[in-house]
């Protein structure tokens, strides 16, 4: 079944180069759609140039919201969460929704 989940992320320390390609060819090679925002910054994860701009100008001392739409959205966060290694401090689910809850005509919060 197709969700639309987001999560605050906090990491304690800035991802390595290596980290960010992990996290753009997860996203690029699979049926989900990952989002990232912080502040004014906004991320497409399967643009690597946008995610890598993303992540050099994050603030490492406030939490960025994840937005992962697709199938089986906690195995993906999952995946993400262990090629980041120590570098994320915690993980909260922020809001979710099944493809049950969402219409075309249907404004929701993420």
């Amino acid at each position: 079944m197709t969700q639309l989940s987001s999560f605050h992320i906090t990491f304690k320390q800035p991802l390595s180069t290596t980290q960010i390609l992990k996290i753009n060819k997860q996203s690029s090679k699979s049926d989900h759609q990952i989002y990232l925002h912080q502040n004014h910054l906004i991320a497409d994860a399967s643009h690597l140039t946008k995610l890598l701009s993303f992540f050099l100008f994050v603030n490492t001392e406030e939490p960025i919201l994840m937005i992962i739409d697709g199938k089986n959205v906690e195995e993906m966060l999952q995946s993400i969460q262990d090629d980041c290694g120590d570098c994320i401090v915690e993980v909260s689910e922020r809001s979710s929704y099944n493809e049950g809850q969402i219409s075309r005509n249907t404004s929701i919060s993420v």
